[in-house]
């Protein structure tokens, strides 16, 4: 090959990683929100759908033999939901919308017995075309918490089932993985690289539960943190795991939460970072989730709390009275965003985007939203 074409196409490479957009917003939509009390309730119609790139409806499950399962027959089907999300490309025909299956509350055990299966494997993505073609969807995202030590390979076994069966279509395969990949016996990321589509490293519940205060997603390590904490317990921490692994970082997308973990304070005075607690917050109003609020519930229920920005961690939080949580506000989101930008990420997503200020208690309307829009389209 002549070398003024080798030198062309290679600076072509160049230019196109130089100039690699950071594009994507996926927003996870928790389709449960539906049957939230007052100002809880969320239905797909609230979706701004030019907002977001990509919405994965939360969620379905899987069944033993690999095909998919409706976990909320009267939601998602009698009411429509599922084919309500992919009406929203209508309003958007650039939208992608994705079923995501699983969740921290599924059965991990049903997971490794499909992926251990060829068979089942099959079925899985034959089972997914399915409900692709029936409801309107693009595409699978895989949040499978997590995969053990013994998975490692038939977890990319599957998803490469998933990707030969999904690509002549041009379907969709995506994960949601774990920040601290050690913990559950860690992923073979260079193979998950070079079949999905797209990764969303879940950077938040860095810190939560019973203890002393702390940040649920904080985006570095904190000055008085120990050695261990400030290398793995961050969102930067985390995204430098998976590009260091060997990911794509065209394919990483770091997660913003629009939730906080919450504390009560042993002593309404000793308000700061590490501060001792009598435990976890209690329930809130619309999401019912001891030890977290969603940011909706912050503003509605909160709208006079102190709120504490740590220039360190680059992010807030608020306290009030005896409450406290670590969360995420506009300001931090900024500085997310802008690290995605930094490291030449896809973009980042969202859990979940039911919980952002729908009813504008903070100020606008869909603040966190429109303010991670805003930032990535600039």
């Amino acid at each position: 090959m002549n070398h003024k074409v080798i030198l062309f196409l290679g600076f072509a490479v160049l230019l196109q990683q130089a100039s690699a957009a950071t594009d994507k917003v996926i927003c996870y939509y928790a389709s449960w929100a539906v049957t939230r009390p007052g100002n809880g309730k969320f239905v797909p119609e609230d979706i701004d759908p030019n907002l977001c790139t990509h919405v994965n409806y939360a969620f379905l499950g899987l069944n033993d033999d690999g095909s998919l399962q409706v976990l909320d027959e009267e939601n998602d089907i009698n009411q429509g939901g599922l084919k309500r999300v992919s009406a929203l490309k209508e309003v958007n025909p650039d939208l992608k919308v994705l079923l995501s299956i699983g969740g921290a509350a599924a059965d991990t055990g049903v997971f490794s017995t499909v992926a251990s299966s060829p068979e089942k494997r099959d079925a899985m993505a034959k089972s997914a075309i399915e409900f692709f073609e029936t409801y309107g969807f693009d595409g699978l995202d895989v949040d499978w918490e997590y995969p053990g030590g013994g998975d490692i390979e038939t977890y990319v076994e599957l998803l490469s089932a998933l990707k030969t069966a999904f690509e002549p279509k041009g379907y969709l395969v995506t994960v949601a993985v774990n920040s601290i990949p050690g913990e559950v016996g860690g992923y073979d990321i260079a193979a998950m690289s070079k079949v999905l589509d797209v990764i969303n490293v879940m950077t938040y519940d860095f810190h939560a539960g019973w203890g002393p205060t702390a940040e649920n997603s904080p985006l570095y390590g904190g000055v008085n943190e120990s050695s261990w904490t400030k290398e793995n317990r961050n969102a930067d921490a985390a995204i430098r795991y998976w590009l260091d692994g060997g990911a794509d970082p065209q394919k990483v997308t770091i997660g913003i939460a629009f939730y906080g973990h919450t504390y009560i304070l042993s002593n309404p005075s000793n308000n700061g970072l590490d501060a001792p607690t009598a435990g976890p917050g209690e329930p809130g109003e619309y999401t019912d989730n001891q030890g977290s609020l969603g940011y909706n519930e912050v503003c509605e229920f909160h709208p006079n709390g102190t709120v504490v920005f740590l220039e360190d961690m680059k992010v807030p939080y608020l306290y009030d009275d005896n409450f406290w949580i670590g969360y995420d506000n506009e300001e931090s989101i900024g500085y997310k965003v802008r690290y995605a930008q930094e490291k030449n990420l896809a973009g980042v997503f969202i859990w979940s985007i039911e919980t952002d200020d729908m009813h504008g208690f903070c100020g606008e309307k869909n603040g966190l939203l429109k303010s991670i829009y805003n930032k990535i389209k600039k």
